[in-house]
């Protein structure tokens, strides 16, 4: 029978029920919105079904073309590294004010008691309200370098925020490449491992058969079935890792979930190839001491220090302002003919703080204190930098010489693996022989697989280093 009838005559069942309670325990009114409300449960459940029945839609596929562009357009770290350019850019608008002139106006209105106002009856002519309008123009003629040093502090700010992207990006593609490769690793395991579960049960099956012929052994199918389900639980772990790998890849391109955990929310496109690399370590070093951000960031400090040394320095030397503006202001006096009196004014303001309890003294002397931490980080993250570049280059060089070695060893194993089968059919080996000779072909194409990965993200790691963009053209990934 139908499934789907009887789930439909269970239904009409239960409505049916329900009605007869509902038409005890409800009101009258709330009854006749019952078959309303079964006609929307039925569009609802319809549509449940047939979305239910409907094709998974096909998981998005990525190159590492597509995902390095998709991170850099809308990975947290990227965005939050854009918004600090805005915010670097206002503070270019605010340190440029200090060169503008400034507007301003004072504003007051007091009304007084009427004895008050009239001094209890001394001045009876005082009026009992005052009030004025001041406008001000002010321009900073000096001040000690404050201003031009407060205009080249966010120059220099601007420029480290530009850095920072740059390193920002550049972390996020070295992030997306190493994922993207472990995808690919895994993938690439999971095949070696399905290949391997094949040929065992297939082994397994042979061994049974001939156990029931009365040909075979015992033990020879009991070592097949234990061979066997060792590779389907490194096949189940290879299978974790891929799953985990294409999480974390999507995590990076700011992909969500699935809300099945089962399934992953993308795949990719691609293989491990080993891409030639012909720049010495000298070479290498050279080319990070000239383009990575970090040390171009580490000199705008010291810079910035040396600049603020300058606008601490301002604050013990004299300010000089000049000012014009327009006074309103009113006349309490009620026996002049007018209530108020106006006109322009204009003159020259100087400030000049003599003893401020040596506090410009203990901001100039923590201010060069930072001068010399920012040439002490200098020196430090030089150092960093060389060792990141040494590490990356010997890590590349390990795993380029394991990749040649193993890709000679995947060729033997194979070799070995086909002669172990031809002999085994013949009865020239024992079945251990086959099997130790299946184990070897496996563990040969898994260490190949990840001397490649190893190659591949040890290349990454060392571009990143360098300072050097990661460039790849859409017509060699398409390949």
């Amino acid at each position: 029978m139908d499934p789907y009838k009887i789930a439909r005559s269970f239904c009409h069942w239960h409505t049916f029920r329900c009605a007869k309670v509902a038409h005890h325990l409800l009101p009258r009114r709330i009854i006749l919105w019952c078959p309303v409300f079964l006609a929307f449960a039925r569009c609802v459940s319809a549509d449940g079904l047939s979305a239910s029945n409907a094709p998974p839609a096909p998981l998005p596929r990525y190159s590492l073309w597509q995902a390095i562009n998709l991170a850099l357009q809308q990975n947290p770290d990227v965005l939050i590294a854009r918004k600090k350019l805005e915010e670097a850019a206002g503070g270019i608008i605010e340190a440029r004010a200090g060169f503008l002139p400034s507007l301003t106006t004072w504003d007051n209105y007091q009304k007084f008691e009427s004895d008050y106002a009239s001094l209890n009856g001394a001045n009876p002519a005082n009026r009992n309200e005052i009030w004025n309008v001041s406008v001000r123009l002010t321009e900073t003629a000096f001040a000690g370098g404050a201003v031009r040093g407060k205009m080249s502090i966010a120059r220099l700010n601007q420029q480290s925020r530009w850095l920072d992207y740059q390193t920002a990006l550049d972390s996020v593609t070295l992030d997306v490449r190493v994922a993207f490769y472990e995808v690919l690793k895994d993938q690439s395991g999971m095949a070696v491992h399905q290949a391997a579960v094949d040929f065992l049960q297939k082994q397994l099956a042979y061994e049974r058969q001939r156990l029931e012929i009365g040909t075979g052994q015992k033990l020879n199918s009991l070592r097949a079935e234990v061979e066997l389900s060792l590779e389907q639980a490194a096949l189940i772990e290879s299978q974790n890792l891929w799953r985990n790998a294409c999480l974390r890849l999507s995590e990076l391109l700011a992909i969500p979930c699935a809300p099945d955990l089962t399934q992953v929310p993308l795949t990719v496109d691609g293989s491990l190839e080993v891409e030639p690399f012909s720049l010495t370590e000298e070479q290498c070093f050279a080319a990070a001491m000239e383009h990575r951000p970090k040390l171009k960031v580490s000199d705008n400090d010291l810079a910035v220090q040396q600049k603020q040394l300058i606008v601490d320095r301002s604050a013990v030397l004299p300010h000089v302002n000049l000012f014009a503006g327009y006074d309103v202001v009113s006349e309490p006096d009620r026996s002049l003919p007018d209530d108020y009196y106006k006109g322009y004014v204009a003159g020259v303001g100087v400030s000049w703080n003599i003893f401020d309890g040596f506090a410009a003294r203990g901001r100039m002397k923590a201010t060069r204190a930072r001068i010399d931490e920012a040439e002490i980080s200098r020196n430090a993250i030089s150092r960093r930098v060389r060792a990141e570049v040494m590490r990356a280059f010997h890590d590349l060089q390990r795993a380029r010489e394991t990749v040649s070695s193993q890709r000679e060893n995947v060729e033997l194993a194979g070799q070995s693996q086909s002669l172990a089968e031809a002999n085994f059919q013949q009865g020239l080996i024992a079945q251990l022989d086959l099997l130790q000779s299946r184990l070897d072909y496996t563990r040969a194409q898994t260490v190949e697989l990840n001397a490649r990965f190893d190659y591949n993200t040890a290349l990454a790691q060392l571009q990143r280093a360098m300072g050097s963009q990661f460039n790849l053209s859409e017509t060699k990934e398409g390949k």
